[in-house]
């Protein structure tokens, strides 16, 4: 198995320069507490330069560098820093593990997907320095040799067997196999310095003097180790946090941390091919605790772009009595985001607008004041839908309705998917019933609708005031004129099941003052006092509602294309015969 080892010098360092740009250039060390002493772990290029050592004492650190920046090192916090650095890099590499403080290795294995192995490791490479970090990545087969190559060497493909490249490594290298001082010790008083040199030992005799720890150090001196790379196990939840430098009162430096951390969230949303659905920032304030702000997307993103214009947008209009000491950026939930191909014409800007727009409704009116239609399983098209609290899609999760626009049925036959016994057994009764009913069915001709009221939008009712509203709206063409109607040809029906819903759909089916040919279908309808002649219709659809409801309907749809209007949608009603008009396709 191939792997690649990235490794981070002064990787604690380099993250707390990227948080706090002010330390840059400047001599700075990290401290941690060995046997009650506060020593140094971390020293950076300046300090280094001016004589501070790692595991001085703090006192002598300060002592020797006037105005040194102390700060103390935080185990848990870096640990955390790398997976999230990991997590971001699964969107090339199937798995990683960490090799904390300062160094983790990536599974290779889909290296060819990028051309071969040097193409690989240098999109690795550019991945790290877009998150602001300089690398070190070399690809091997052992995680030893390709671990101690890239700390102490200047490789970067190793070849199947790489022992013979350890020979100038240091005996320090065998510290990251796990290794301390009370087993390099002992090498070193016999005058070993580099792994060459104990390679060059029998490993029989450092076996019988050392034990199985001598046999370990032979085996990894020439470059044969067994061990696998142990992919990391994600955390449930996705949370990020910095600190500002100072406290801040402006919505710069504020906006500026939380970049950052909406940043690193994407990339770990990015990684897990994850959007996010709810959002919390939080903001900690100097004295105050944490100030929760909730952030519910329209639809699943995982764009940084897009959550740091709707977090700017809720700061905007945020008041606080104390200063922002730092920012945090939880995921609340999140759905699998399988991406989406833009077509020509696509603009991705509009969703972002449109988030925008949600948001500020959200923000000036409650999170309670919007809405969406959920759908329901009725067969009356007009009752097929309510007004609830408004949730994004979950695209991970398949529809409840009936089986026709479900992702694990289709129209009477059943795909060979797992499902739960009891709830499998009614939907596909459900499936073989629609299947039956939608088969076309023989249209009795009614009595020919001759309409003799008064014409125009005065003389229609309510419902058929809205339609005309909007086919009003929809015109298109050359303009109608009365007295130069000819007689017109029977339309073509195409006997096809109608699967695509319309765009609008009328508050209630409105009557259409229609005249039929003599196989009973649509030849021309009558709107707003102008005779539209019907070029074409498919269908039917036939929608029968349970016989014992008193909302019992039987319904055959059609798409009916009228002239000069567009698409609608009309069904012609069993109980009365008649056609009416129910929804029109934009």
């Amino acid at each position: 198995m191939r792997v690649a080892y990235i490794h981070l010098p002064r990787f604690p360092l380099q993250r707390l320069v990227l948080e706090q740009p002010s330390f840059s250039g400047k001599p700075v060390v990290l401290l941690e507490d060995v046997k009650g002493a506060e020593r140094v772990r971390f020293v950076s290029r300046a300090a280094s330069a001016a004589g501070v050592r790692l595991g001085q004492t703090g006192a002598a650190a300060a002592a020797t560098v006037p105005g040194l920046v102390k700060r103390r090192f935080d185990d848990e916090a870096e640990w955390k820093a790398l997976r999230t650095l990991g997590e971001s890099l699964l969107v090339v590499a199937p798995a990683f593990q960490l090799d904390a403080p300062d160094g983790l290795w990536v599974d290779a294995s889909a290296a060819h997907l990028f051309g071969g192995e040097q193409a690989f490791r240098e999109e690795l490479i550019a991945r790290c320095n877009v998150a602001g970090f300089r690398v070190k990545v070399v690809i091997g087969s052992e995680r030893f040799t390709t671990q101690a190559l890239c700390r102490f060497g200047d490789g970067a493909i190793v070849a199947a067997q790489g022992g013979r490249l350890l020979a100038q490594a240091p005996l320090d290298a065998l510290l990251g196999a796990g290794l301390g001082d009370d087993v390099l010790g002992p090498l070193k008083a016999l005058g070993l310095s580099t792994l060459g040199e104990v390679a060059a030992l029998p490993i029989g005799s450092l076996a019988a003097r050392f034990g199985t720890h001598g046999h370990l150090v032979a085996q990894l001196a020439r470059g044969q180790d067994d061990s696998s790379l142990t992919p990391e196990v994600l955390p449930e939840v996705i949370d990020e946090a910095v600190a500002l430098d100072w406290p801040a009162e402006q919505l710069e430096p504020v906006l500026f941390a939380i970049k950052m951390v909406v940043d690193r969230v994407c990339a770990r949303l990015q990684g897990r091919q994850l959007a996010a659905v709810r959002l919390t920032v939080g903001l900690t304030l100097e004295g105050a605790g944490l100030t929760a702000l909730p952030l519910v997307l329209a639809r699943p993103a995982a764009h940084s772009k897009l959550l740091l214009e709707l977090i700017r947008h809720r700061l905007t209009d945020l008041s606080v009595k104390h200063p922002i000491a730092g920012v945090r950026v939880i995921v609340d939930e999140a759905c699998p985001d399988p991406g989406r191909q833009l077509m020509l014409g696509d603009a991705p800007a509009g969703d972002a607008q449109l988030e925008v727009v949600l948001s500020k409704l959200q923000s000036a009116l409650g999170e309670a004041s919007l809405f969406s239609a959920e759908p329901m399983a009725r067969h009356r098209p007009e009752a097929a839908w309510k007004l609830a609290p408004f949730r994004p899609p979950d695209t991970g999760r398949p529809s409840d309705l009936w089986g026709a626009v479900d992702a694990e049925w289709t129209l009477g036959a059943k795909r060979e998917e797992p499902a739960a016994p009891e709830r499998t057994k009614e939907r596909q009764q459900t499936n073989d019933q629609l299947a039956l009913l939608a088969a076309p069915a023989a249209v009795v001709p009614p009595a020919p609708a001759v309409w003799e009221g008064p014409r125009g939008k005065a003389a229609a009712g309510p419902n058929e005031a809205d339609v005309m509203d909007v086919i009003a709206g929809l015109e298109v063409g050359a303009k109608w004129r009365g007295s130069k109607v000819k007689a017109v040809a029977e339309a073509v029906l195409l006997p096809t099941t109608l699967e695509a819903r319309p765009s609008r759909l009328f508050r209630e089916p409105s009557v259409l003052h229609a005249e039929l040919t003599s196989s009973g279908l649509l030849a021309s309808v009558t709107l707003q006092g102008r005779r539209r002649r019907v070029e074409a219709m498919e269908g039917p659809e036939r929608l029968v509602g349970q016989w014992w409801s008193p909302e019992s309907v039987a319904r055959d749809y059609y798409r009916v294309q009228l002239e000069g209007v567009g698409v609608l949608w009309v069904f012609k009603d069993a109980a009365d015969g008649r056609f009416y008009a129910h929804g029109i396709f934009d």
